[in-house]
């Protein structure tokens, strides 16, 4: 970016040196693209949170009520944020973003390929969203015709894995260790307790992750088609036999 602002930098006497250096001219303009988002995001937010500070609760669909008005303002702002930083090239870059727009979250979670919203979601440590996972904080709901936004703290304990495609619904808590099968959903305030297994729709006790690490330390056994016989499934020796 610096070369940009010299003229001898765009002389044909030194376009092969212009060639070399264009990489990080790129680079250094992109850098500071996302980080005045990032800075400018981060500035409105402190600003809208100044003016109104942000709670759950239950809140009619009515810009003239200030607590679903200065939502929708959140999530603008962090959506704006979100889009530009999800495109960075490196993966904890979202995490970044997630604790600079005041969401817990440590970096080495995964969180690239699930879809989270942006407020009131606590990430434990060492936690994994599966592809095409969402997780909820806020949802509308309709109360005698009546549309509402319904927000709702959603608390993932360490170690959580969330299968890929799962829903976790707002107010859900995942305690530790446990893990929300593909294609599970979790209901409204749902409590999941540490260290087990959960699958189905609603999400609920499939088995312990002690158990299942057990069974998978098991020796596998295949059964042979031509005499029924069962031996061990040995995975190396099957190598062998397809070379």
């Amino acid at each position: 970016m610096i070369m940009t602002f010299f003229s001898f930098a765009m002389d044909s006497f030194f376009f092969h040196w212009r060639v070399f250096i264009i990489f990080l001219d790129v680079l250094a303009w992109w850098g500071i693209y996302i980080l005045v988002s990032l800075f400018m995001g981060k500035m409105t937010l402190i600003i809208l949170k100044m003016l109104h500070m942000p709670k759950e609760g239950l809140f009619k669909l009515d810009h003239k009520n200030k607590d679903y008005k200065y939502y929708c303002l959140r999530y603008s702002v962090k959506k704006f944020i979100f889009w530009i930083w999800n495109n960075f090239c490196f993966p904890w870059a979202s995490n970044l973003a997630f604790k600079l727009c005041d969401m817990r979250v440590d970096y080495k979670s995964t969180l690239f390929d699930g879809w989270s919203d942006l407020e009131f979601i606590y990430y434990g440590n060492n936690m994994m969203i599966g592809q095409g996972a969402v997780v909820l904080s806020s949802v509308i709901i309709r109360i005698d015709n009546i549309d509402y936004l319904f927000i709702k703290k959603v608390i993932i304990g360490d170690h959580v894995v969330l299968g890929g495609h799962s829903i976790v619904a707002p107010g859900t808590i995942i305690g530790k260790g446990t893990t929300l099968g593909i294609w599970a959903v979790t209901h409204i305030g749902q409590r999941l307790e540490p260290n087990y297994i959960y699958i189905g729709k609603p999400a609920r006790k499939y088995q312990p992750t002690d158990k299942a690490r057990e069974e998978s330390k098991k020796v596998l056994i295949r059964r042979l088609v031509d005499t029924g016989e069962r031996i061990p499934f040995d995975i190396k020796s099957l190598e062998k036999d397809s070379d």
